[in-house]
């Protein structure tokens, strides 16, 4: 069997309504990250027809599936900054951009106009993350820039944390924020409607109501999908975490040494070394049917115990099945929970079968 990758959709149902209820306990609303769902129309549209109405996308292309899939009606955020190439597309298929640059300030502001729309733009300010965001002296002038160019809405300030460096929201650096909307909303004599205070790992903060008041939105991707709470590694008050389950099949279970043996090529110096066996011990390895055209395997945690890994190739993995409680036998089948990027990959992937649960519902497809 091909990989097989089950989404138990009320897993993910009950995370956005449990998320939805505390942010509206503290006076937040959340715009739902649906880009690790790879546009898989089965589970948008139970989305939307779940009272999802915010969403948010990396790619103008993906927005447009939104749309077909039957999210036409939702605000659309682009998260990934707007590639000046696609400013038509993204004006057409987002209601909401994320900006730190000029350029594309001014591209969104041609497009909007020849269009006849108004395209709501948040700037971004740099708190550490050094990923996208402005430096704190140029956000101003940034904003004012925003506020005068026709066709565009200035619709608030934002900071991305968490994505390269995983630096995460804190009271200093939410602080650092709200005083620098309070300086922007001071300078154009209006508030703004948006702070958007970060992702998955403000659910933390979130929690503990420790936001400042001037933080109210926040974009949620990982946390309403694994239930997981992004750099800590946790999973929130009554979460689900087993929502992206793989199966896959066992293709070999043999007794061999723990260690190969053989020539290696050294990349230092570019010679074939010999390896030889350095124990007589045998160990139990299997060869399962899921390699790096399917997902990265390291990224999942097997739900039985006793499997170590041990080797990843384009169309298979190895496992050191030893100290498992029951004897594996080729045909056998292993399931793995998905931590995030494993379970982008699937979801992206062409070989990966997909199978939506919800109660009495399944609905069957590639991506």
């Amino acid at each position: 069997m091909a990989p097989r990758l089950e989404i138990r959709a009320e897993g993910v149902l009950h995370n956005i309504r449990t998320l939805g209820a505390l942010a509206e306990r503290r006076g937040v609303s959340l715009s739902f990250v649906l880009k690790g769902l790879v546009c898989y129309a089965p589970m948008i549209r139970l989305l939307c027809e779940n009272g999802v109405t915010s969403v948010c996308e990396a790619r103008a292309e993906s927005l447009r599936a939104l749309a077909e899939a039957g999210m036409a009606d939702c605000e659309k955020w682009l998260i990934r900054l707007p590639l000046l190439s696609e400013a038509a597309d993204t004006v057409r298929y987002a209601d909401v951009s994320l900006n730190s640059e000029r350029a594309a300030l001014e591209a969104l502001s041609r497009e909007a106009v020849a269009q006849g729309k108004t395209h709501k733009a948040v700037i971004l300010l740099e708190l550490g993350e050094l990923r996208e965001g402005v430096m704190d002296e140029g956000l101003l002038p940034l904003c004012e820039a925003a506020e005068r160019l026709p066709g565009l809405e200035l619709y608030g300030i934002g900071a991305n944390l968490s994505c390269i460096n995983e630096i995460v929201p804190d009271a200093d650096n939410m602080a650092a924020l709200a005083e620098a909307v309070a300086r922007v909303e001071a300078a154009l004599g209006r508030k703004l409607p948006v702070v958007s205070g970060g992702s998955s790992s403000a659910v933390r903060m979130l929690e503990e109501g420790s936001l400042p008041p001037a933080v109210n939105h926040l974009r949620i991707g990982e946390a309403a999908l694994l239930g997981n709470i992004v750099c800590y590694d946790v999973p929130y008050a009554d979460a689900r975490t087993d929502n992206f389950i793989l199966e896959a099949e066992v293709i070999e279970v043999k007794e061999k040494p723990p260690l190969p043996w053989g020539r290696q090529v050294d990349p230092a110096t570019g010679r074939a070394d010999l390896h030889l066996l350095s124990s007589t011990e045998k160990r139990r390895r299997a060869i399962v049917a899921a390699g790096y055209q399917d997902l990265d395997i390291r990224e999942a945690v097997p739900l039985e115990r006793g499997l170590r890994f041990e080797g990843l190739s384009s169309d298979c993995c190895v496992f050191d099945v030893t100290d498992m409680e029951r004897e594996l036998r080729p045909g056998d089948v292993l399931r793995f929970s998905l931590k995030y990027h494993a379970m982008v990959q699937a979801m992206a992937s062409q070989t990966v079968e997909k199978s939506l649960l919800l109660t009495s519902i399944t609905d069957k497809g590639n991506s």
